[in-house]
């Protein structure tokens, strides 16, 4: 009797023994984005394997010493050491070269493939918006979708976003510009989007885009998704971009510079009279050409000496002096400077089950091609939103935007910044 109780309890402590080191965990298999693998593949290194359910969820029962396989279509395997733990949730990268599906943000945002869009849509990822870092949504979308016409302004025109077409006029008027959507959300304006927020972009156009959003969506409208912080990602994730761009004047008019300013050939002998100011004396005899006609088709540029325009004025060490007439090449291109564009941001995010949290900083700093003028950004915005249900979700977004610019940036008729160059300036002008 006493054999078989020893032999009884001997069994029951392996029995528990093996108990104690065989359990199950359960997990969660995801994407890069927080989405769920569908039906992964998980399965014990050198044994047995479950598949995950619609939602990337499975359980499994291991030992301490098992390592888990987990992959799924189009995503690279992962291994995962089981040790101690009870739940392994996965995140799971695509293979190089796979095809993915492109999905499209519509109107109330919606997402859907885009096998299954009515509207003609074309899809912009992060990515390819930033390729080359620009100041406003508009250039940074030029030569990125087909069908797209961007009427941008010159980078010296600090501040100004220009504007888009996508289907041409549908007026005699001027027509009216895209619409500009964020998270369902209509903006006013191309600059008060944040490039470095925007996880991708749909363009929309055509009439059933417009049926979408109504009379203001009849001349297309751009859906812009912001970026969300990813489920999985232990603690707060922190994304800092920095960056800096310079610019130069590329492309001059090809000024002529043989003849200077004026519209004769002959230029004027000044003789002194009384009560000309005496400074003047030394002027005496001396020859100058037409100062107030704004066209440089006066007398042919070869050297001579003549009275410069500031000659006539005193108080400064070339008062009431002569030189020699020369032509000015490069005049227009030194007037510019070189402009210096800094860009920074840095987000905070922290997602859980049911809570997605993201803030962001925005600031750009633009020194301008045109001298003393600059463009000062300062951008803030936020993201909340919570999953009720599994089919319900609220939110809201918060967007400050402080933005100051200096200069003067008008380029209509005989405007006096650079526009003089091409109207009222002399081609002998230093």
């Amino acid at each position: 009797m006493r054999r078989f109780l020893s032999l009884f309890t001997m069994l029951m402590l392996c029995g528990v023994l093996a108990f104690a080191q065989n359990r199950v965990v359960t997990g969660k298999v995801t994407d890069a984005n927080g989405k769920a693998v569908p039906f992964a593949s998980v399965v014990i290194k050198g044994g047995r394997g479950v598949q995950a359910d619609a939602n990337g969820e499975y359980s499994i029962r291991v030992n301490p010493n098992d390592v888990l396989l987990i992959s799924g279509t189009s995503f690279q395997t992962t291994e995962v050491p089981v040790g101690s733990l009870t739940n392994i949730s996965t995140t799971l990268q695509l293979k190089e070269n796979t095809i993915r599906e492109v999905i499209v943000t519509s109107a109330f945002n919606t997402r859907r493939t885009a096998r299954s869009t009515s509207s003609n849509a074309q899809v912009v990822n992060s990515e390819q918006l930033n390729t080359i870092r620009s100041t406003n949504l508009n250039n940074a979308l030029a030569g990125k979708v087909s069908g797209i016409q961007v009427r941008s302004q010159s980078s010296a025109k600090l501040g100004t976003a220009g504007n888009i077409r996508l289907r041409g006029e549908s007026a005699l008027g001027t027509g009216a510009g895209v619409l500009y959507v964020v998270d369902g959300t209509i903006l006013p304006n191309a600059n008060d989007v944040n490039i470095d927020d925007i996880e991708d972009i749909s363009v929309l156009q055509g009439p059933s885009a417009a049926a979408l959003f109504g009379p203001e969506g009849a001349n297309g409208a751009i859906v812009m998704t912001t970026k969300r912080a990813k489920k999985g990602t232990p603690g707060i994730g922190i994304e800092v971009n920095l960056g800096v761009q310079f610019d130069k004047v590329y492309i001059m008019p090809n000024y002529q510079n043989d003849y200077a300013g004026g519209d004769g050939a002959d230029m004027y002998k000044y003789t002194w009279k009384a009560g000309d100011p005496e400074g003047w004396k030394a002027l005496n005899g001396k020859y100058y050409h037409d100062y107030q006609e704004d066209v440089s088709w006066g007398p042919k540029i070869a050297g001579q000496e003549y009275i410069p325009w500031y000659s006539w004025y005193s108080g400064h060490e070339r008062s009431f002096t002569t030189a020699k007439l020369t032509p000015q090449p490069n005049n227009a291109r030194d007037f510019y400077e070189t402009q210096e564009k800094r860009f920074s941001t840095i987000s905070f995010s922290k997602a859980t089950d049911i809570t997605n949290i993201k803030i962001g900083y925005t600031n750009v700093d633009v020194k301008g091609l045109i001298p003393t003028t600059y463009l000062k950004r300062h951008q803030l915005n936020g993201k909340f939103s919570m999953d009720l249900t599994s089919r319900l979700t609220a939110g809201f977004n918060i967007n400050f935007i402080n933005q100051k610019t200096n200069g003067d940036f008008n380029d209509a008729y005989a405007n006096q910044s650079s526009g003089s160059f091409n109207q009222w300036f002399h081609r002998d002008l230093d």
